[in-house]
């Protein structure tokens, strides 16, 4: 992950969201993922790379975020 969106995604994250902890956690891994997807045209296994995780279990956490 670079470090500028590091910095930018807790605090647009933080400013978006209410309700308990868990809601929390899954918006802002939601607004993460599809960035680095974005950034990556979609491809998963280079947003997997920078996201730090295997390809499948970006897949997985994806699929339970709802965004595939």
């Amino acid at each position: 992950m670079t470090a500028a969106v590091a910095e930018e995604a807790p605090a647009q994250a933080l400013t978006m969201v209410s309700g308990d902890l868990r809601q929390a956690t899954e918006h802002y891994q939601r607004q993460l993922i599809s960035a680095c997807l974005e950034r990556h045209q979609h491809n998963w296994a280079s947003a997997a790379r920078e996201l730090g995780l295997d390809r499948a279990n970006l897949g997985r956490m994806a699929k339970r975020l709802g965004l595939k």
